[in-house]
């Protein structure tokens, strides 16, 4: 009886993104495909958008500053992993 719930109890171990990757990596191919797909559409649109305005950002200097600034690089790791949930939900959601 104890044994079930301990491994259920393994759904909540690991970070978002090593559950993501572990969803991805286990999912359909189709499923994980359209999923990579939307993901990259939306960094080319967030890219164009950046183009378009001429934001004059140095994405090297803000790397930097992501990983060495701790309040960003929480930001940033918190964005990271509000994406993961977000692209899990959506693979899972069209998996039933």
């Amino acid at each position: 009886m104890w044994e079930n719930s301990t491994s259920d109890m393994e759904i909540f171990e690991g970070t978002p993104i090593s559950k993501w990757k572990d969803i991805i990596f286990n999912a359909s191919k189709t499923l994980a495909s359209n999923e990579l797909e939307r993901l990259l559409e939306e960094l080319a649109m967030y890219e164009m958008a950046f183009e378009e305005q001429e934001i004059q950002m140095n994405l090297r200097d803000f790397f930097y500053n992501v990983h060495h600034d701790t309040e960003l690089k929480k930001r940033f790791i918190d964005k990271k992993n509000s994406l993961a949930i977000e692209s899990m939900s959506k693979i899972l959601s069209e998996n039933e």
